[in-house]
């Protein structure tokens, strides 16, 4: 059969909102007022438990799942040093309203191991109560949380108190974020930067070496400390993940790193696994490789699972790109790096940062390649980030004796003028290329995306082994002659128009290559072969959760 014009124009986009219980409603372009008449996102998206398969993210239906959102580091405890400005700001309801309106499907939620478990041994329900409270609130949205434990330059609790003090061809230190204080091992060393780079002091280094030694304990605490962690969200749905350790530091060479460092990540994710043992599924853990910050002829460390004697099981790799924003190198060939390197591995890769700090035209050219390469690829990830205060650490500088904060505006997901922490509103240009259409859950699996964020123009195409599947697809193009709905293989096609956009729901209608577009098809799959792509089961066959079955990769 040829693609069929399953919304044409105006009479048909009508026909299927009476379908949905919604004739005469409507949608707006993003950043434009929503009409009245709309959808919750929650009335069309179900938050269903997920695990890894053939390197990627399924949900417990086998659908391909695309995690697409922004970071977020309200509950993360940093360092202060500007008085009276705070370096977080606290999320509000607008915020979670502006997330779903751009069609974000994950937050990555940043916590602290220094408020997770500030005094040694007790664990602070309280502040798990707070991240509860912002992972329901995310869910009511339409949103996972993929919980990370966040640091930067290990601790908030290393910082230069006196700028003197620092000798030549030295740096004073800000603070950052991560360990407590009682974790914090410095054994008495300079915090005096040697290179400039916030890893650079001999205490952070010292301190990341006790660390990875367990010196003290003090990585089983953190261990134990994950295991509280996994302990409150186990068998929650609406928790993607758990993010093992943010960036973590190559303090010492790789190669004499990484039979400690594989240590530590099975430490923890046997703690994790413990904690979800009574639980209906296991939860995907996410694991960085480590980075030398610090001193760059440390190397990195890439985990190996058959020498740690762990699984990859509900792993994923989770790589920060930031080639030509504040790295080297190509957007593109880091990425091809990565897919190898992960495909080498058997595992997913889902990419926990990535991002730009300015509008210019060049900036942006970037930004909608990353875009582009990421639909290539069908990977998810999370832009760092969504909103930073003039007090966060990346924010302030040293200046003479004293921290003061910078001027100009933070330009990040939403803009803020500093040094006031006068808040401008979002930042329509990212958000406008974060937000493109995609698949949020497609049956079997993805063939090929491609999504336009200038033109809305969308391609979803994928091979199922079974049919009655359903796909649910997220634009923001709005319901105009200009962006007509096609499809191939596919029926009960309906828009149910939701703030910022449209959720699009289709029923698969039998096995083998199916298809949506916005705006023209470029191809008739009425000619092509409708088999299922290698590997694609014939049957159901969603993933199994293996409770207590622990593994890894970088």
């Amino acid at each position: 059969m040829r693609p069929t014009r399953a919304l044409r124009r105006t009479g048909l986009a009508v026909v299927a909102l009476l379908a949905a219980g919604l004739a005469g409603a409507g949608t707006a372009p993003t950043g434009a007022a929503p009409l009245a008449r709309t959808e919750a996102v929650t009335d069309v998206v179900e938050l269903r438990p997920l695990q890894t398969r053939d390197r990627r993210f399924v949900d417990d239906l086998g659908r391909d799942v695309l995690l697409r959102g922004a970071n977020v580091n309200s509950l993360g405890e940093y360092w202060q040093g500007v008085p009276g400005l705070g370096p977080t700001f606290a999320l509000t309801a607008e915020d979670y309203d502006l997330m779903a309106a751009h069609g974000f499907s994950v937050v990555r939620l940043l916590v602290t191991w220094s408020r997770v478990e500030p005094t040694r041994g007790a664990i602070d329900q309280a502040y798990l109560d707070e991240v509860s409270e912002v992972v329901d609130q995310l869910a009511a949205h339409g949103i996972y949380s993929v919980i990370d434990m966040h640091q930067d330059a290990y601790t908030a609790t290393i910082s230069t108190a006196d700028p003197a003090d620092c000798p030549a061809g030295t740096t004073p230190a800000k603070g950052w974020d991560g360990a407590p204080a009682w974790a914090t091992i410095t054994d008495g060393l300079s915090t005096c930067l040697t290179n400039g780079e916030r890893n650079s002091s001999p205490a952070v280094n010292r301190a990341w070496n006790n660390f990875y030694d367990d010196h003290d304990g003090i990585r089983t605490r953190f261990a134990a400390a994950w295991g509280a962690i996994a302990e409150r969200f186990a068998g929650r749905p609406e928790v993607a993940g758990f993010d093992v350790l943010n960036e973590p530091e190559t303090s010492i060479p790789a190669d004499d790193l990484k039979p400690k460092y594989e240590a530590m990540l099975a430490q923890v994710i046997a703690a994790i696994r413990g904690a979800e043992a009574g639980a209906p599924f296991d939860h995907i853990i996410f694991i960085e490789p480590t980075v030398p910050a610090g001193n760059n002829s440390n190397g990195i460390v890439i985990p190996d699972p058959a020498a740690a004697g762990v699984s990859t099981e509900n792993i994923s790799a989770s790589v920060h790109n930031y080639s030509e924003s504040i790295g080297g190198g190509s957007i593109e060939g880091l990425n091809e790096g990565i897919d190898a390197l992960t495909a080498g591995l058997g595992i997913p890769n889902w990419g926990g940062e990535y991002g730009f700090w300015d509008t210019s035209q060049e900036t942006l050219a970037k930004a909608r390649r990353y875009a582009a390469d990421e639909d290539r690829l069908a990977w998810g990830g999370a832009w760092w980030q969504w909103r930073q205060s003039c007090g966060d650490p990346h924010a302030v500088s040293w200046s003479g004796s004293s921290v003061v904060a910078g001027t100009g505006v933070s330009t990040h997901l939403n803009l803020v003028q500093c040094p006031g922490d006068e808040r401008l509103g979002p930042n329509e240009a990212f958000l406008d290329i974060l937000g493109r259409g995609y698949p949020r859950a497609t049956p079997g699996r993805i063939v090929e995306l491609r999504s336009d964020p200038t033109t809305g123009e969308l391609k979803v195409k994928a091979s199922v082994g079974v049919a009655g599947g359903e796909l649910v697809v997220w634009t923001p193009a709005p319901d105009n002659a200009a962006h007509p709905i096609s499809t191939f293989g596919l029926t009960d096609v309906v828009a149910h128009p939701v703030d910022g956009g449209r959720l699009i729901t289709a029923t698969v209608t039998e096995a083998g290559t199916y298809a949506l577009w916005i705006g023209e098809p470029d191809e008739d799959l009425s000619t092509t072969t409708t088999e299922p792509s290698p590997g694609e089961p014939t049957a159901p066959a969603p993933a199994t959760p293996i409770p207590g079955a622990a593994g890894y990769t970088g």
